[in-house]
């Protein structure tokens, strides 16, 4: 569901940068989008390592709250930013391949919407561990 909520948010950024005729979305995630999306992984990863441990004192003190799922929810956004990544790295290869552009009607455009959809999606992972800090935070009170 994020995924495609991600990719309409995409398309709408797109088609949005089109009618305006701006290339500054387009130009800054096509310098910049792996060194961002490889900058939120390693926030994400060192915060998470914080949660687990603030979890791990909790388990400690309280043995009956079972972190069984939190921690799979953890694992899984590691492994969706490390896909990001990865897909990231591909629309790149494809934005700078002249052959695709010539070949393919309107795949600026398509590509430009999913590096959109990306950096979106890598937010929403980012927001996501932000409210487990929130979470962990509120339950010392």
């Amino acid at each position: 569901m994020v995924a495609c909520t991600c990719i309409v948010v995409g398309l709408v950024a797109g088609a949005l940068s089109h009618l305006a005729r701006s290339t500054y979305l387009a130009t800054f995630l096509e310098a910049n989008l792996l060194v961002v999306l490889i900058a939120l992984m390693a926030i994400n990863t060192t915060t998470v390592s914080v949660i687990l441990t603030k979890m791990r004192e909790i388990a400690d003190a309280h043995p009956e709250v079972d972190f069984a799922s939190t921690r799979r929810s953890m694992r899984a956004a590691t492994l969706e930013q490390l896909v990001l990544i990865v897909v990231a790295a591909i629309l790149l290869a494809a934005k700078g391949s002249p052959w695709l552009l010539a070949h393919v009607p309107h795949a600026a455009f398509v590509i430009t919407s999913l590096l959109i959809a990306v950096f979106a999606y890598a937010l929403q992972v980012l927001f996501d561990t932000a409210k487990a800090v929130y979470v962990i935070l509120d339950h010392g009170q």
